[in-house]
């Protein structure tokens, strides 16, 4: 399979072409700004990435039934939603949204939503607990290139699901087809012109009126082009983001928005990746512990997380940064679920 994916990497180039590094803390952010820098390894290129045998090139293809029905997989696991009482935040105070206390809050299912002319598809999931009175977590979880909104749901949203207790909105988006030189293509977040952001600000909006939100705890994760999906929000969209937990991602052309606010960050990536590298994982670490005020120096992260993951010291505070190199190449990471979820509800 590696080597199926390696041929992938002749054409993979263009993916540097999305980039966050005009976002001058404008949402429109989106032409490419391909002053690779770090990133250069062009590797993130390597959207790759996708293929990976996180399997997904699924065709599952996202029963992107356009429709709003409330029937979707999004309510399937049966993932503890009934609340296990391991909601153990130590930030501020909740913050609800205006969708609090409404009479018809949005349910569990597939919708559409029109941004910029074109029909954006999402995966929405509810708690079948819901109690329209708490302000509940929302995560995002982005997909990688050539996957799906569907495929994220049937991996329980990278494991966190299972591990929520009823406690947070998941919501799996689905890309847009894009490409370009070189014959790359397929679903992904290529951001053309800042229209994924605002794909992201519309979707926000629609849930912060229809559902209660805790404005305070809003998070994003994914993997490979969801993972540098979830480092652009970092580099963007700080000032609405609590955390991000990007898996296996770059930021490919930088991060150069003066406005961004410190951000919560953990980072986890193969320690022999060569699609999109290591080292442009470590790059785009290495912005946010810059942003965060962090020292250079680390500590073993310590229980719950895994022996290989360390915390970076002296960071500010409320905004830590992990880093998680686990042993693999270009592949999801197994372990994300528990890890993942405990930094999130830290928060």
């Amino acid at each position: 399979m590696v080597r199926s994916i390696c041929t992938r990497l002749i054409w993979i180039m263009p993916v540097l072409l999305w980039s966050c590094s005009n976002s001058t803390g404008t949402d429109n952010s989106g032409d490419a700004d391909a002053d690779s820098d770090s990133d250069a390894d062009t590797d993130a290129d390597t959207d790759s990435d996708a293929d990976t045998d996180s399997d997904a090139d699924t065709d599952s293809d996202a029963d992107t039934d356009s429709d709003a029905d409330t029937d979707s997989d999004a309510d399937s696991d049966t993932d503890a939603d009934t609340d296990t009482g391991t909601d153990t935040d130590t930030g501020s105070q909740a913050v609800g949204s205006p969708g609090c206390g409404i009479a018809s809050p949005l349910q569990s299912g597939t919708f559409n939503i029109t941004v910029d002319d074109k029909e954006r598809m999402y995966i929405l999931d509810v708690p079948t607990s819901y109690d329209g009175s708490h302000p509940y977590r929302l995560v995002f979880t982005w997909h990688w290139l050539t996957g799906h909104a569907i495929d994220v749901v049937n991996g329980g949203y990278y494991g966190l699901k299972a591990q929520s207790g009823g406690t947070a909105i998941f919501v799996s988006p689905e890309g847009l087809d894009g490409g370009g030189g070189g014959g790359v293509s397929g679903t992904g977040w290529w951001n053309a012109d800042g229209e994924d952001i605002r794909f992201l600000e519309e979707m926000l909006d629609h849930f912060f009126n229809n559902l209660c939100i805790d404005e305070e705890r809003i998070f994003s994760t994914g993997f490979s082009f969801g993972g540098m999906m979830s480092n652009t929000i970092g580099c963007q969209k700080s000032d609405v983001f609590r955390a991000i937990a990007p898996m296996s991602g770059s930021l490919m052309g930088g991060c150069f928005n003066a406005e961004a606010e410190p951000i919560a960050f953990f980072g986890a990536h193969g320690d022999t990746d060569d699609f999109v590298t290591t080292q442009s994982g470590r790059d785009a670490r290495d912005v946010i512990v810059a942003r965060n005020h962090c020292e250079s120096g680390t500590h073993p992260a310590g229980a719950p997380y895994p022996d290989y993951c360390i915390e970076y010291d002296g960071c500010d505070d409320g905004y830590p940064v992990f880093w998680c190199e686990f042993p693999g190449q270009h592949q999801i990471w197994s372990d994300a679920g528990a890890p993942v979820w405990h930094f999130f509800q830290t928060f």
